[in-house]
């Protein structure tokens, strides 16, 4: 009897604090909500290979996922691996790096941490300031233009596979 009293007050506590954790993180992510600038996904973006890209055209045929890093973020070097494997399986991905020195010192980290996904390099932080961006990594999923969602800090491969998968057929 007093065995099973100890292990329903475990699982009580783990609800209670899996509860509380995803408040906190529902909160949180409201309260860093990014706010896209006006006629953002007609903008010419250039990469750090300078080819073009458009926000616009990149999210028509399926979502895309906006993803903002910086190369000194603790948590994007979590973040970071599961989009590069996103990248692989084809996802549609557009990476913003974020104060992460010129076009050569991302090329050169990219390439030490063999990420594969399309980076614009953002070396002052105005394009990330436009957007509202309060911490790093923040995920942005847009569909035909339009900013469907969002999150900040860490997540996992299957956290974003997910959030993609929901954008092209909930929404």
């Amino acid at each position: 009897m007093k065995k099973q009293t100890l292990i329903a007050r475990f699982i009580k506590h783990i609800l209670l604090l899996g509860s509380m954790f995803i408040i906190l993180s529902v909160i949180m992510d409201w309260y860093r909500k990014p706010t896209a600038p006006t006629q953002f996904s007609e903008q010419v973006l250039y990469d750090i290979h300078q080819r073009p890209k458009v926000i616009a055209q990149l999210s028509h045929e399926k979502p895309l996922l906006l993803y903002f890093w910086g190369s000194w973020c603790k948590f994007c070097e979590f973040t970071s691996p599961a989009v590069s494997q996103l990248t692989q399986e084809n996802a549609n991905i557009l990476a913003i790096a974020l104060k992460s020195g010129n076009d050569d010192e991302v090329k050169q980290y990219m390439e030490e941490h063999q990420y594969s996904f399309a980076t614009i390099n953002d070396p002052t932080g105005e394009f990330s300031k436009s957007w509202d961006i309060q911490a790093t990594p923040t995920l942005v999923i847009i569909k035909d233009g339009k900013m469907i969602s969002h999150t900040t800090g860490f997540s996992t491969y299957w956290g974003i596979k997910t959030r993609l998968w929901l954008a092209d057929w909930v929404r």
